[in-house]
């Protein structure tokens, strides 16, 4: 069994230990506080990835003598705060962060819900809310180098969903040439404002530099879904899958 690496006594350079082990637990800090940036009724979060999505630091305003709700929305990785609990009991279509409660200049105490139900790194509560789940769609077969071309594949929604992130992957990853660019759309119209892409040398979307953006997350049951390549490099990939990621509505 593997383990964080142990902090031993009189050991040399404990911190590069240490560091290492933050790095491999630096994808739950995402949204994490931010003690940097964290004053007064000032509020920072920590960058990471979440969702398919790029998530860069950023601070909020809180209001004083009262109770705020962090929470991101699924569909866009955007974090918000508010003193209504209307996003916070919306756990289909917002993640639950923090709960804040603030005196007349700090914050007074702090309740942590990242890892709870309906966290940004748990899940959805069974008692309210739909659970997440994955509609995976093979948009070739595996042997087969991939092509430029709309409607490579059509299928239509087996129930309605809201949509919170989306992803592809590859059999065979391309060596070269232009980035393997994946439209998706319903209807005929797109869904993304920027595309899913794949880096040359990888099989997955989720390490791209530029993860894609949803701009419309509401899926209708029964929806015609459509899946597109915009574009391929050197023509050496192979076995195109895409993922549905969200919650049923």
């Amino acid at each position: 069994m593997s383990v964080l690496q142990q902090w031993l006594a009189a050991q040399a350079s404990p911190e590069v230990v240490v560091n290492e082990n933050f790095v491999a637990l630096e994808h739950v800090a995402v949204y994490g506080k931010d003690a940097t940036h964290t004053s007064g009724l000032t509020w920072g979060y920590l960058a990471g990835r979440w969702g398919g999505f790029a998530i860069a630091a950023g601070t909020v305003a809180l209001t004083a003598n009262t109770t705020s709700y962090i929470v991101v929305e699924r569909a866009t990785g955007v974090l918000s705060v508010a003193t209504a609990i209307t996003n916070w009991n919306d756990t289909t279509h917002y993640a639950r962060v923090y709960k804040l409660t603030t005196g007349a200049a700090a914050v007074t105490a702090v309740e942590d819900w990242r890892a709870g139900p309906g966290g940004v790194h748990g899940q959805l509560p069974s008692g309210g809310g739909s659970a997440v789940t994955a509609i995976p769609i093979a948009c070739s077969d595996e042997t087969t180098a991939l092509t430029a071309g709309t409607g490579k594949v059509t299928f239509r929604m087996p129930f309605a969903m809201t949509l919170s992130a989306v992803r592809a992957s590859l059999t065979t990853a391309q060596t070269s040439g232009a980035l393997l660019t994946v439209n998706i759309k319903a209807a005929g119209a797109t869904i993304l404002s920027t595309n899913i892409t794949l880096d040359n040398t990888e099989k997955t979307s989720t390490t791209a530099a530029t993860p894609p953006v949803i701009s419309t997350s509401a899926l209708a049951d029964d929806a015609e879904i459509t899946i597109d390549i915009g574009q391929v490099g050197d023509g050496t990939a192979k076995g195109l899958k895409v993922y549905l990621i969200g919650a049923p509505t």
